[in-house]
């Protein structure tokens, strides 16, 4: 009956085949698995749990099952027992995390001589995070979804900052979430295309088909009695990681146990990937490489075990191999069904003694002790990471514990690619150009760019697009607007606007206004193409269009101090100073610091309040003595 079934199921290969690659986009590879095609759809979680109820059990207690979340008491890790507030001295703001009610809210407030200055209180929406080490946390309006400024490390017990808002750097609740940060700590989020952060549906944590691709065809055959013997057969409807090469199996983990900088090659998007891709055809992953030293960071997990002398041995004589039983891969250790709190060390040992005889080992008799004989201990210790606070986890670099680093890195060699031995030449300029804009805006990074750049080709659409990009961080607006005049084809929607911006740099609103209007044509959810071209229209005395502009912004998204600021602008201009007033209180509700608002309040002050006056002038030579 099996030998029937496989034969059944190997004639439907053929036929759905057939009729899949009829609808299917081009893809770089030709893939024997049939759910790599776009016409199958994902099913989610709960239909694979109809027939696979052990595995979601299980699953669901790991840090993927848990990694994102509704805002509850059940989510989070924190303590709410009277949390001390954490202090941003850059700022002088206080974040207070609590409950009401069941639901977690934030307060961001400002003290001066122990009075409440300023106040905001958000409703937090979202937990990201599984808990293990920290959740941070999210707010969201009509879909929008930014990052609020607090975390808690679960490790340290403690509220602070979160990675990359210390020290100056407070976006407060203004960071997007787009969908290179969300597709890794979820499911596959429904992003809307013309905006970076508005999202049609989230999934409530990393499912199934992260690892195994859109269920919908291989539903439809399980239901049909269309199985597999998968002891003998594959099953082409689902991708089982566990029969792939080792290279695809490092890829579909790392995929998201990577961290850099990841630069996606034309027409991908980070949904592109299906497990049982080529990554690098996705996108490419880059890094800092220093020629002494180097730096242990949080999500490096791919990275870090893929420098291993045990992984290197395992599968250099492996290349082309489909036999997954020679490769040495993530899940050799992991089971990617149960959480790795509930994988003891005697199974973690099994996996270096099925290799190493635990006779062998070198290691003193107390120091072994000391350790439990737990291999992991002193081949994989923990450490704390150079990104995240508060933070320590297990680097997957095995090694002799003579052989960890001694120091960290001081000179630094340039970017390396993770995903490809040999990255294009367009992809290494992005990569750069992204770097210095993204995560450290060192020179050495726009000038490495820029030696590169010299093989690029003007005359290609997305080696002019990067062009563009690398002139726009150098602050080089006559060379964007050279290009621009030289080109003729289609850009994409952050090209147009920042040619828009090298018009406008130089003074030329009306070539400005062109671009900036293509760019938002694109992307007409885009929240910072809306205001900025509402801004320009100001510019450029169009004051009616730009508060049609800023109230369609605040239909989409209520919370933006600019845009209420400017729109007091507009009220100013049509002499109806009472709703200009309004308007700019409401900018300083939702940011005490909004130039814009302050400056137009006190002159509103000073002819009906005096002393308002005078308190906004004092908040106002405050913030000119920061800068």
């Amino acid at each position: 009956m099996i030998k029937k079934l496989s034969s059944i199921l190997l004639g439907l290969i053929f036929i759905v085949s057939f009729s899949l690659c009829r609808q299917a986009k081009k893809i770089e590879q030709v893939s024997p698995y049939l759910n790599h095609n776009d016409s199958v759809k994902y099913v989610g979680i709960e239909t694979c749990k109809s027939c696979h109820l052990d595995k979601y059990e299980t699953f669901i207690q790991t840090g993927m099952g848990m990694s994102f979340d509704s805002a509850s008491i059940h989510k989070s890790s924190a303590n709410f027992t009277n949390p001390k507030p954490v202090y941003d001295s850059f700022l002088n703001l206080y974040y207070l995390p609590f409950l009401k009610n069941n639901v977690f809210y934030l307060k961001e407030y400002r003290m001066e001589n122990k009075d409440t200055v300023y106040s905001r209180t958000e409703k937090i929406n979202y937990i990201v995070g599984s808990g293990h080490h920290t959740n941070s946390h999210m707010v969201a309006e009509n879909g929008y979804v930014f990052q609020a400024p607090i975390t808690f490390y679960t490790q340290k017990g403690k509220w602070d900052l979160p990675p990359g808002f210390e020290n100056g750097n407070n976006s407060r609740f203004n960071r997007k979430i787009g969908l290179e940060c969300m597709s890794c700590h979820n499911a596959m989020p429904q992003l809307i295309e013309a905006s970076e952060n508005q999202y049609n549906e989230l999934p409530h944590g990393i499912n199934c088909e992260r690892c195994h691709g859109p269920g919908q065809l291989h539903v439809q055959e399980m239901k049909k009695g269309n199985t597999v013997d998968i002891n003998k057969n594959v099953d082409y409807t689902i991708v089982n990681p566990g029969k792939l090469s080792w290279q695809r199996q490092i890829d579909v983990c790392q995929r998201c146990h990577l961290q850099g900088n990841a630069v996606l090659k034309p027409n991908k998007s980070f949904t592109s990937f299906k497990p049982g891709m080529v990554l690098s055809e996705t996108f490419d992953q880059f890094s800092p490489e220093y020629e002494d030293g180097e730096d242990f960071v949080m999500a490096a997990h791919a990275e870090r075990f893929q420098k291993s002398k045990c992984f290197i041995s395992s599968n250099k004589n492996n290349l082309n191999s489909e036999n997954t039983k020679l490769a040495f891969t993530c899940i050799s250790c992991h089971n990617p069904h149960v959480s790795v709190r509930k994988t003891n060390t005697i199974q973690f040992n099994k996996t270096c003694n099925s290799c190493h005889q635990e006779k062998k080992c070198t290691e003193t008799v107390a120091n072994r002790n000391k350790q439990k004989d737990n291999c992991v201990a002193c081949h994989m210790p923990i450490s704390g990471t150079a990104d995240i606070p508060h933070v320590s986890v297990h680097d997957h670099y095995i090694r002799k514990p003579s052989n960890l680093p001694v120091k960290k890195p001081s000179k630094l060699k340039g970017l390396r690619c993770i995903t490809s031995s040999t990255p294009d030449i367009n992809t290494v300029t992005e990569a750069y150009v992204s770097y210095f804009e993204k995560f450290e805006s060192n020179p050495f990074y726009l000038n490495k760019a820029k030696e590169n750049s010299k093989k690029l080709d003007a005359s290609n659409q997305f080696h002019v697009q990067t062009l563009i990009h690398l002139h726009y961080m150098s602050l080089d607006y006559k060379a964007i607007v050279d290009l621009a005049n030289n080109y003729s084809g289609e850009l994409d929607a952050w090209s147009n606007y920042r040619i828009a911006k090298a018009f406008e740099k130089l003074n030329n609103l009306n070539k400005a206004e062109l671009f900036l209007s293509k760019a938002l044509e694109q992307n007409s959810k885009s929240l910072d193409f809306i205001l900025q071209y509402a801004v320009l229209e100001i510019k450029l005395n169009k004051w009616k269009q730009a508060e049609s502009l800023l109230l369609n912004y605040n239909k989409l998204y209520s919370k933006s101090a600019d845009a209420w600021a400017y729109i007091g602008l507009v009220k100013l201009k049509e002499n109806k100073l009472r709703e200009a007033k309004i308007h700019f209180l409401q900018a300083l509700k939702l940011d005490p610091d909004q130039v814009i608002a302050l400056q137009n309040i006190y002159q509103i002050y000073l002819l009906s309040d005096p002393v308002e006056a005078s308190k906004i002038a004092k908040r106002i030579a405050a913030l000119k003595g920061k800068k």
